[in-house]
């Protein structure tokens, strides 16, 4: 593979630079302080042709890669990786689920309307007792005549107060339909469905909630051809994006406790050249370019059809390095600006820590990335 970005890539990285910078920072603290997510953020991203990037021409999109999304999500959570966390859900990874599994109406009506930005999906997976593991989830739907009814509970869902449509995984036990598990597209709001608001500290502010399903009845043209195996593949790819944001949270933090060192004189001598501080922004320079380089490496493997065990492999040392990293700069930057860290200035690095916070869990824990590998390697952790 080639590490190198392409002519098109590159102005693709200025494209989403700039949209960081003039339609996202000017944004997300009002709507961090209203705790309101702003919608017209993704008007103006689709406005763009930064939404849909890695969807089939045929369905919408751009028909471009994985990695043209990693690039969107890099370079948007250098302004704040919450917000580019919806860009990725509303751009790429929902109405991708929609392209592949979803039924032609699906495909003809609602991937149009989300890559416009008119439409807002969420993803209920999570639940109380299901987080890493998927195969305990147990929302169940049960057939009824030419309907289903879903009963259960999510939580921790992005976006779930704020969609008006939602991908839920439920457990089924019904001849003809494959696996243990299927997904359905709810519609928001519904009869059955209650939807209580997550108060928050880290992830804002992108609305979380708890999703209530009370004999919620839904059609059968709402399930998708997508059961247990699709879902855990397509966690893959969220893997990777899910990279590439906290590569971008890295430089944003590298970058603020850089200047800061450079400009703070102590004992008459600027403290990042004191030897022990050098030395750290060395290594966290390091470990942001490898964490990079394992996101385009997992990005090139989904991207040219590797076998879902490469991909598999590949994402979780991508998500392990990036979100390792997170937590380390996060760190080390609160270390470098010592109070000056905990003001809430124009670029909050106090906040930004507590957003790493979610780095370990979110996407797959740490725990789950390296029983993945060691399963690669041959071992049976247990």
């Amino acid at each position: 593979m080639d590490f190198e970005l392409s002519p098109d890539q590159k102005v693709l990285v200025e494209v989403c630079r700039n949209f960081a910078t003039f339609e996202i920072l000017p944004r997300w603290r009002k709507a961090d302080e209203q705790s309101a997510f702003p919608r017209e953020l993704l008007h103006r991203a689709s406005e763009k042709s930064l939404l849909g990037l890695a969807i089939p021409v045929a369905h919408g999109g751009l028909g471009l890669g994985i990695l043209e999304d990693a690039i969107l999500a890099e370079e948007t959570a250098r302004a704040n990786t919450n917000l580019a966390a919806a860009l990725m859900l509303e751009g790429s990874l929902l109405p991708g689920l929609l392209s592949k599994f979803g039924s032609a109406e699906m495909i003809q009506t609602r991937i149009p309307e989300v890559l416009r930005g008119n439409s807002i999906l969420a993803l209920g997976v999570t639940e109380p007792n299901a987080g890493s593991d998927v195969s305990a989830i147990a929302t169940t739907a049960d057939k009824s005549g030419d309907d289903w009814i879903l009963n259960g509970e999510k939580c921790f869902i992005t976006l779930g107060g704020e969609a008006d449509g939602i991908l839920v995984l439920a457990r089924v036990d019904e001849p003809g339909v494959e696996g243990p598990m299927a997904l359905f597209l709810i519609e928001a709001p519904a009869e059955g469905l209650v939807v209580k608001k997550m108060d928050m500290i880290a992830s804002r502010p992108i609305p979380t909630a708890q999703l209530f399903f009370n004999d919620l009845r839904v059609p059968d043209s709402s399930r998708l051809d997508a059961g247990f195996r699709e879902v855990l593949n397509v966690f893959n790819k969220e893997r990777i994006i899910v990279a590439s944001r906290w590569v971008g949270h890295c430089v944003a933090m590298f970058d603020w406790a850089l200047d800061y060192a450079k400009s703070r004189e102590q004992f008459n001598k600027r403290i990042g050249d004191f030897q022990s501080l050098a030395f750290e922004f060395a290594d966290r320079q390091m470990e942001i370019e490898a964490a990079r380089l394992l996101v385009r490496r997992a990005a090139w493997a989904w991207d040219s059809g590797q076998s879902k065990n490469d991909v598999a492999s590949a994402s979780s040392y991508a998500k392990l390095a990036a979100t390792k990293a997170a937590k380390s700069m996060s760190d080390f930057a609160l270390h470098v600006g010592g109070g000056w860290a905990l003001v809430n200035n124009e670029l909050p690095i106090a906040r930004m820590v507590i957003d790493s916070w979610v780095a370990p869990v979110a996407g797959g824990s740490f725990e789950i990335q390296r029983r993945i590998i060691a399963r690669q390697l041959g071992l049976k952790p247990e």
